[in-house]
């Protein structure tokens, strides 16, 4: 099946064994906790980033180039408001949803239902025994024991002083693990953009 910019999705082999791309997902969260600091995009880089290398492209580098900047405002609960769905979560829920990919030409509600029923069976369900709350500050209030106000500079400083982040790691991992279960099923195939067709 050809995309509109000339890829093909297709189905693909892994050429990484699943506990060494689950790792890489744990490993670049910690990474990109450092260097782009919150957890809407580190999760979202975190699984996007560990599932290539794994050799399953969920989406071409240049789309997870243009959604870093949504998912960085998700951050915080969405706009380091604290109020929202935590983006960790919220990113995890996407690249699922991307992972799993309803097409808007073919779309059909069961799929739509059976994907929906997947990112809540889970992931948010853990979430929901673990945490009783999807909201960034209960998270951070369970996690930590205490939540901060992120909107401030001082506080959010003091917050991103933390190591280990949030949920981070946890959640690109988790992530990742649900992707790779629903491509072992047969549910997933991946992405090959036009510029990385291999020979």
């Amino acid at each position: 099946m050809r995309n509109r910019k000339g890829g093909m999705v297709i189905m693909v082999k892994l050429t990484k064994q699943r506990d060494e791309i689950v790792q890489k997902a744990n490993e670049l969260a910690i990474e990109y906790e450092q260097k782009y600091k919150g957890c809407g995009q580190c999760t979202f880089l975190a699984v996007i980033d560990a599932l290539r290398w794994g050799g399953l492209e969920i989406i071409p580098k240049d789309m997870e180039d243009r959604l870093f900047s949504g998912v960085c405002v998700l951050t915080g609960g969405v706009g380091l408001s604290g109020d929202g769905t935590c983006a960790a979560i919220a990113s995890a829920a996407l690249v699922v949803g991307l992972a799993l990919g309803i097409q808007r030409e073919t779309f059909d509600e069961a799929g739509f239902r059976e994907n929906c029923a997947t990112v809540r069976n889970a992931l948010l369900a853990k979430y929901y025994q673990k945490y009783n709350s999807l909201l960034c500050k209960d998270v951070q209030r369970k996690f930590f024991g205490k939540a901060w106000d992120l909107t401030r500079a001082d506080t959010g400083a003091e917050f991103l002083g933390i190591t280990e982040g949030c949920i981070i790691m946890e959640t690109a991992t988790l992530a990742t693990e649900i992707i790779l279960d629903e491509f072992e099923r047969g549910n997933i195939k991946g992405y090959v953009g036009s510029s990385d067709l291999r020979a």
